[in-house]
This record gives structure tokens, sequence and C-alpha cells, in this order.
């Protein structure tokens, strides 16, 4: 069995990891023009031109300065918009990680489900409703690994939260 203070440290420990390391998608580029990993805050991407590691503040400014526009401008700014959501998710996590309750459980849950939600409405609006189109193929595995985590924490909501183990000395 898990001890309480490992247990208390498994969701913002996951969360950090789906932030930082995990590739939350594998692309190919339209007409095999390259192909590469996306995470929460960066994209890296081989292509004929060269490699890149491009973090999310360029992909930003590659929105407002126009060098980004139509459907990749949307699905950036979709994209910035789950990651948002899964820092806030993450803080939220880290904060109330020694005193969780069923509502701070609840809006972790809610805050993974709609960063997934984000971020596959990002790929929809690159790649298509398939995530295959002109724009390229997306296999969005690391969004469904997060996705899943959310549906295990919602299955296991007792295991996570916190037990007062208080008894009555008499």
């Amino acid at each position: 069995m898990i001890s309480d203070s490992v247990r208390r440290w498994i969701i913002p420990l996951s969360l950090l990891i789906f932030f930082f390391f995990l590739p939350l998608q594998c692309f190919i580029i339209g007409d095999d023009q390259g192909f590469g990993i996306q995470g929460a805050v960066y994209r890296y991407q081989i292509t004929g031109s060269g490699i890149s590691l491009i973090p999310i503040t360029y992909e930003i400014g590659y929105v407002n300065s126009g060098i980004y526009s139509g459907k990749t401008a949307v699905s950036v700014i979709l994209w910035v918009a789950g990651t948002f959501v899964l820092m806030c998710t993450i803080l939220l996590s880290l904060f109330f990680t020694n005193r969780i309750n069923p509502v701070i459980l609840q809006f972790t849950i809610v805050g993974i489900s709609s960063c997934c939600i984000l971020y596959l409405g990002s790929l929809v609006f690159q790649y298509g409703i398939f995530f295959f189109g002109s724009a390229g193929i997306s296999l969005p595995a690391g969004i469904l690994i997060m996705a899943l985590f959310a549906v295990l924490l919602y299955g296991n909501e007792n295991s996570f939260l916190e037990t007062n183990n208080f008894s009555v000395a008499d």
C-alpha cells in the first residue's frame, strides 16, 4: 500500500511531468516535410531546414507578429489556453497537496479534462477532425494519456483524499 505522503504527491508530480516532459502529440508535417513532437510548453521538430526547438513563448510571438495566421494561429491560441489551464491546475494541486478535499480534487479533474479538450481542439483546427489533413498527421498519444489520468483520478477519488486518522482517547 502506498503511504499517505507518497500518495499526496502523485497528482502534482504527474501534472508536472505532463507540463514539462511528456510529448502530448507526435506529428508529421504535410507532404513529409518533417516530423516532431509537441509538449505543453515546447515543440521539437526536424525538417529539411534543420532541427528546431520552439518554446511556447516564441509561438505566442509568432501569432502576435502575424507570422502565424488563420488556422495555425487559432491552433496556437487554443494550445496556449490549454497550457494555461494546465498550469493553473498544477498550481492548485501544489498548493493543496497536503490538504486535498473532494472539491479541490474535482477542480483538478475538471482542469485536466479542460486542458485535454483545448489541446484536442487545437489539433482539430490544425489537422482536421481525424487528425489528418493537408497540414499533416497528428498522433495525440500524450493527450490521451492525460485524459486517462483524469479518468483514473475520477474513478479512484477516495484514494487521493486526505484521511483524518484521529482517534478519541478514552
